[in-house]
């Protein structure tokens, strides 16, 4: 088993700076394994629709980058088990509470036991 990659993670949560990365990547271009195409573009308005809807709130609630834009150091999306809430699919969030993220008939828990710790999307380098 490899040593985990070490990331410089936001010391506090600030939605400006999520969505300046977020919107410094190119929804046209994959940024990962696992998240192409038209998964992507989605993916992409998402994660800017969540911050502007939930954004203060999931900064409030103790929400980290990687609890909701972690992917894989080296396989993105493809190990879910290292990925954020809003890198999944592409589901448009509906509420959010202190340890949940609920997507329609979907729900994301950031406290489950053992998960291992991914990077940001936005720092994936392959």
């Amino acid at each position: 088993m490899s040593a985990p990659h070490p990331v410089a993670t936001d010391p506090a949560p600030d939605i400006r700076s999520w969505r300046d990365r977020i919107e410094r990547m190119n929804p046209a271009t994959s940024p990962c394994p696992g998240l192409h195409g038209e998964t992507w573009q989605r993916v992409h308005a998402t994660m800017l629709d969540f911050l502007e809807r939930f954004g203060a709130e999931a900064v409030d609630l103790g929400w980290s980058e990687l609890d909701l834009f972690g992917v894989h150091p080296s396989v993105g999306t493809v190990r879910v088990d290292h990925c954020g809430a809003l890198v999944l699919g592409g589901r448009t969030a509906q509420w959010i509470d202190p340890t949940r993220i609920g997507f329609g008939n979907l729900t994301y828990y950031r406290d489950t036991p053992g998960r291992p710790r991914g990077i940001p999307v936005w720092a994936y380098g392959g």
